[in-house]
């Protein structure tokens, strides 16, 4: 009887260990998008910046940049969803970006959550696996 605890008490360790690998990875990736959002916003508000016509390096991705020439009152295209994109200016486009990194956030606390409750459910188990082992 006392094994069989154990070896259900080893089993769910091992998948909560799994669910906890999977949420850190999801926690790195949002993270990441937090990152490129707020590489995005900062971009946004040199742009606004701009009192003439300036030439900049706009990054494209893969250390790679364009020179572009970018003048005062310049156009933004903030994506809406499903493939809607709406011209805008830039303060717009800033807001849009810095409402994105808000939701991503929000997404990261949930599953910072997610994986300290996991964290604990795991330390409950070995305990009780600590003291299942004592008795024996």
């Amino acid at each position: 009887m006392e094994e069989e605890k154990s070896t259900t008490y080893l089993a769910l360790l091992e998948t909560y260990r799994e669910e906890l690998e999977n949420v850190d990875k999801q926690i790195i990736y949002v993270q990441a998008l937090v990152n490129d959002y707020t590489r995005a916003k900062m971009t946004v508000e040199k742009l606004n910046e701009v009192d003439e016509e300036t030439e900049i390096l706009v990054p494209i991705g893969g250390g790679v940049f364009i020179p572009m020439k970018v003048r005062k009152g310049v156009k933004a295209l903030v994506s809406e969803g499903a493939d809607v994109f709406i011209e805008s200016s830039l303060d717009y486009a800033g807001e849009a970006i810095q409402r994105k990194i808000d939701e991503l956030n929000e997404g990261l606390t949930r599953l910072n959550d997610i994986a300290n409750q996991i964290r604990q459910k795991m330390e409950e188990i070995s305990e009780k696996l600590q003291e299942e082992r004592k008795d024996v």
